[in-house]
């Protein structure tokens, strides 16, 4: 169903964790890795295990660095997308962290390859750090930067895609109910217009009467007035009772034939959208005969669609016998189209031997399914 709504309703997008910062580091150090300890091994082919973990030192650091990185990236960027005028901060307090980085790279270094036992003095290897990998870990930290900019980006592209996303839902609800609410006023005015032609023909009985099938038919309309879809059962339930009152009001002169398929009487069909075009039919097709009229209204499933026909026996469209742009046949296009999109729609057209068919095409789709 197409009702303008979010196409999910997905949750916003979290933001970096620590811990996934850290799983995310160890495991592109992992890689980083394999490649260092295998050439390694190739050339002194023992103690794999010690040559992957010395290859890794310097990514588990960063490992470790990376969720006070995180939160420096986000404190300096507001934990928006870095724009110019912070990369220049962001780029000098690289230096710090290669610096930190270094540090920490030397203190496990010198314990594992034993720095004090071989004579090298912990200024001096982390000198030798500094020389070694300073650049590098420069370059380290610049794609660990880039690569935060591009997720923070991507989240915040997601985020406003979903609020603009649960705009369009909100907008297509408002004009939902705009619709709605025009069309309930237009209805109860053309049904007392029928009451009050009753009582202008002095026929009290039938104005009772109508009057009771009114209240009736008002209270079913009012308890589904918040749903804009309604099984197609209810519907016709409504026009059904509409129908008793316009048969009070012409006597002899309508009659009226329901024919639904009895599969589709769950299905769901927006509120009110047979009643305006029975309306339409009785208005331009009996109203205008001097015998009597015939209303139609079937109900069928062709493939994934459902299918709603009125029809009458009046003068036609060609004759200028039925109106088609009027607020009730109006307003059912429009909701039509705004609760499931332009593949479906109401079309009018001649009968074959006069009249007019109103066709709905819908999805088929059973309410509750």
């Amino acid at each position: 169903m197409n009702q303008g709504e979010a196409p999910d309703a997905r949750a916003p997008t979290r933001a970096l964790s620590p811990r996934r910062v850290w799983m995310f580091g160890m495991g592109a150090g992992l890689l980083a890795a394999l490649p260092h300890a295998v050439g390694a091994y190739a050339l002194e082919p023992r103690d794999f295990g010690f040559k992957l973990a010395l290859a890794m030192v310097p990514y588990s650091v960063w490992a470790l660095l990376g969720p006070l990185i995180l939160a420096t990236f986000r404190r300096v960027t507001r934990d928006a997308t870095p724009g110019v005028r912070e990369v220049g901060p962001l780029i000098a307090i690289g230096s710090g962290f290669v610096l930190v980085h270094a540090l920490l790279l030397a203190l496990v270094r010198s314990g594992l390859e034993q720095w004090a036992a071989r004579g090298v003095a912990f200024s001096e290897g982390l000198r030798a750090l500094l020389l070694e990998r300073g650049a590098l870990g420069y370059f380290e930290y610049l794609l660990f930067l880039a690569a935060w900019a591009a997720l923070n980006a991507a989240r915040r592209a997601r985020e406003r895609e979903l609020a603009e996303s649960r705009l369009m839902a909100r907008l297509a609800e408002s004009r939902l109910q705009s619709l709605r609410a025009q069309l309930d006023p237009h209805f109860l005015f053309n049904t007392l217009n029928a009451v009050v032609g009753l009582v202008r023909q002095s026929r009290n009985p039938e104005a009772v009467e109508a009057l009771v099938e009114l209240g009736d038919l008002l209270r079913a309309s009012l308890e589904g007035r918040g749903d804009h879809e309604v099984p197609l059962s209810e519907e016709l339930e409504l026009v059904r009772r509409y129908l008793g009152i316009e048969r009070l009001r012409f006597g002899g002169r309508l009659e009226s034939h329901l024919e639904p398929e009895p599969e589709t009487l769950m299905a769901r069909v927006p509120a009110l959208v047979l009643q305006p075009l029975v309306e339409n039919a009785i208005k331009h097709g009996t109203s205008r005969r001097a015998s009597r009229g015939h209303v139609w209204v079937r109900t069928w499933r062709r493939g994934d669609r459902l299918v709603l026909e009125v029809r009458d026996d009046g003068p036609g469209l060609r004759a200028g016998g039925a109106g088609g742009t009027g607020i009730g046949v109006a307003n059912t296009r429009a909701r039509i189209q705004q609760l499931y999109g332009e593949r479906y729609g109401l079309t009018l057209e001649d009968a074959p031997g006069g009249g007019v068919i109103a066709r709905v095409e819908l999805p088929f789709v059973v309410l509750n399914a």
